[in-house]
């Protein structure tokens, strides 16, 4: 570069103090983009789904985790699958892990949540483990059919103890 190309700053003077700018037109024109988009989407309040479920944009970011790991279980245990589906896939080890994650962030956020948070909570694992409970009993009762073993011939009259 020439030194005839070269512009050279100046530096202010001492006594004079450095300007600065403000552009309060952005938050002007934010506001009338937000506008804008409010009049060409049309709006859709959250309504309550069946059996008054919320829609999922009103979960707090935990009650949607909970959410997800308790459908993950669902899914574990073979409630859920794919439509005209003959035989569901039952993983009992995935979902007795997923029960227990879940059995262990309640005991890791215990006080930190909210009344609504704990109940959910709770209420999942409680059900979870219910359904657990007797999805193992059905395989174990499957796989002695499929050995040759009547599982009701095992069992026993408390009576006749």
């Amino acid at each position: 570069m020439m030194a005839a190309e070269r512009k050279e700053r100046q530096m202010p003077d001492k006594d004079e103090q450095p300007k600065i700018f403000v552009d309060e037109d952005w938050k002007s024109k934010v506001d009338r983009e937000r506008e804008e988009v409010r009049k060409t989407t049309p709006q859709t309040e959250a309504k309550d789904g069946p059996q008054g479920e919320t829609a999922e944009a009103d979960l707090t970011p935990f009650d949607f985790l909970v959410s997800s790991l308790a459908a993950q279980t669902v899914m574990a245990l073979g409630l859920a699958g794919e439509e005209g589906q003959k035989q569901v896939y039952v993983d009992l080890g995935a979902a007795r892990h997923l029960i227990d994650t879940l059995m262990v962030l309640r005991d890791k956020t215990k006080g930190n949540l909210t009344d609504d948070e704990d109940a959910n909570l709770s209420e999942a694992i409680a059900e979870l483990q219910r359904v657990f409970a007797v999805r193992a009993t059905q395989v174990r009762d499957a796989s002695m059919k499929n050995a040759g073993i009547d599982p009701n011939a095992l069992k026993t009259d408390p009576g006749n103890l």
